[in-house]
């Protein structure tokens, strides 16, 4: 069998409409700041020099601000644990949620009766991690916290995730029929 002990899986988000809109604002306020900064430069006259400085300004406001719309969303399994974490531009990672797979109550797919049992469980706590909730290889996962939190868990599954989930929790795993 296997390796159990370590699986990851990343997807990217980018194609959700409110990940669209933040790219498009980003790239709205990266117009407008060299538009201000040339309006400034040319109005007053003192400025114009500086005006060199604008692309290398520039650079360097893309730099250390595209990494928030350009989000990922990782899931690995380490040892029973399901760790979720957001890979930002590809150079930060800030750990979301770390969950036993055995304090999933059901994991199943996102589709025909279990999406009333989803709806019915009124969760406290959402976390999403598909690019896209219509996908067909979309499944969710009901848990509880330690401190009794009720909680819903969207991801993508591959075959090694079912596998895996299958080891740990194989009464609380549903599949496709």
């Amino acid at each position: 069998m296997e390796d159990q002990n370590f699986y990851e899986y990343v997807t990217s988000p980018k194609k959700q409409p409110k990940f669209r809109l933040k790219r498009t604002l980003m790239l709205l306020a990266y117009v407008a700041y060299v538009a201000a900064f040339m309006i400034a430069g040319f109005a007053t006259g003192l400025l114009v020099p500086l005006l060199a400085l604008v692309p290398l300004t520039t650079w360097i406001l893309v730099w250390f601000t595209w990494r928030y719309v350009a989000v990922e969303y990782e899931y690995s399994f380490v040892g029973g644990m399901m760790v979720l974490s957001y890979i930002y531009g590809g150079k930060s990672r800030k750990k979301v949620a770390e969950i036993r797979i055995k304090d999933m109550t059901l994991i199943a797919p996102f589709e025909g009766e279990y999406i009333a049992e989803a709806e019915k469980y009124a969760p406290e706590k959402t976390i999403d991690f598909t690019s896209n909730l219509q996908r067909d290889d979309v499944y969710f996962a009901l848990y509880e916290t330690a401190d009794a939190r009720r909680g819903i868990l969207y991801f993508e599954v591959t075959d090694q995730t079912i596998r895996i989930m299958k080891y740990y929790n194989s009464m609380a795993l549903r599949r496709r029929m």
